[in-house]
């Protein structure tokens, strides 16, 4: 599968009234996409969906039946509570989040207790973590963040006897399990990738030999959108976190190699169309425009490059714009005001949930509107 047909898309969108910047999924490329998930990521490894990555509620319900697939990992506070509310997944977080956050959490919703892990990077932290503990009175699940070697934080193998005195005395937390954020491994420079992956097998390795002896079923997170199909049931993890590569935002286009396709865009109206049009101060060679075309699009200053129409891009001379942005083509592509242009992201997360509901789309069917979770 190639990817959707973009004037088809565009058209649609246009039929459909869109007057305005939105975010449109296209649900044929993300079927084609859960397919492709499920033919390379190990079915004996549990999936867990990052939800700042596929930020709408109904977006996420979509691929958590088709993967079969219920946890999620959640970054932000206000995205948290939104998902206790509606879900009883267990959610990850997945970036070390302050205790005053955390007791906000707790205190407007109870089930944290037992549905949240909360990701723990430092000592310090984990003191203040195991204050909250008894301040509440409740047991806190903790998952620790380590350092696989990108030397981003969270502990290093130094700390697991501290950890070790910590976690087996009366300080009312309980280790969920580990995580080593990892995809970034892949974006060094070659020469240190190889060295990089050694040392994250032996940091995790080490930490997971000591994690085993404090309790049973934990979880051992790691993985990424363009490295969770690397990894085997039978090696160091069983939990794996991945979300962009199901809409493939063009950072991630790397997974494009294992069959994964665009499945998100942004849609905006053309508002005008200035065939051969002057640039400013230099009318004198207008003859040198004499094959070009500047549309002004709705918005702008988009995180993304435009696809549709095609052979537009964003003009050199007008520079960018967040009011009305000119995009430069060439004559007879027939684009006309009203029509809608499109761009592809470069992510998807804080993009996806910008504009409003997104457009699911599905062709031939009825444009669906998504809310979107909050940031």
């Amino acid at each position: 599968m190639p990817g959707p047909d973009l004037s088809v898309l565009s058209a649609a969108l246009r039929d459909h009234g869109l007057d305005k910047s939105a975010v449109v999924v296209d649900l044929d490329a993300l079927d084609h996409n859960i397919e492709t998930v499920k033919r390379n990521a190990d079915p004996g490894l549990a999936w867990r969906l990052v939800a700042k990555s596929l930020p709408s509620l109904q977006l996420l319900n979509y691929v958590q039946v088709g993967l079969n697939a219920p946890n999620l990992m959640v970054f932000s506070e206000q995205m948290l509570c939104h998902l206790l509310r509606q879900q009883n997944s267990d959610l990850l977080v997945g970036r070390p989040m302050p205790s005053s956050a955390a007791r906000r959490i707790l205190c407007q919703h109870p089930k944290a207790a037992t549905h949240v892990q909360w990701l723990v990077d430092s000592t310090d932290r984990l003191a203040q973590f195991a204050q909250l503990s008894q301040e509440l009175r409740i047991t806190l699940r903790v998952n620790l963040e380590i350092d696989v070697g990108l030397h981003r934080g969270g502990f290093s193998q130094a700390d697991i006897p501290e950890l070790d005195r910590v976690l087996r005395g009366e300080c009312g937390l309980k280790l969920s399990g580990l995580m080593g954020y990892e995809p970034h491994l892949s974006k060094l420079p070659r020469l240190l990738v190889s060295a990089s992956e050694k040392r994250f097998d032996r940091s995790y390795g080490a930490f997971r030999k000591w994690a085993d002896g404090q309790g049973q079923n934990l979880c051992y997170n790691t993985g990424g959108s363009s490295t969770f199909h690397r990894y085997g049931h039978s090696g160091l993890v069983n939990d794996l976190s991945f979300g962009s590569v199901l809409v493939l935002p063009s950072d991630f286009d790397t997974a494009s190699t294992i069959g994964f396709v665009p499945a998100v865009f942004v849609a905006t109206p053309v508002l005008k169309v200035l065939p051969k049009n002057h640039w400013p101060g230099l009318e004198a060679f207008a003859a040198l425009r004499r094959n070009s075309v500047d549309i002004a699009v709705q918005g702008g200053y988009f995180m993304g490059q435009p696809v549709h129409p095609k052979g537009y891009a964003y003009s050199g001379i007008f520079g960018r714009s967040t009011n009305q942005e000119i995009w430069t083509g060439r004559a007879g592509s027939g684009v006309a005001p009203g029509d809608i242009a499109l761009i592809r992201p470069t992510q998807s997360e804080f993009v996806m949930n910008l504009f409003g509901p997104i457009l699911a789309y599905r062709r031939g069917q009825t444009f669906r509107e998504w809310t979107v979770l909050p940031h």
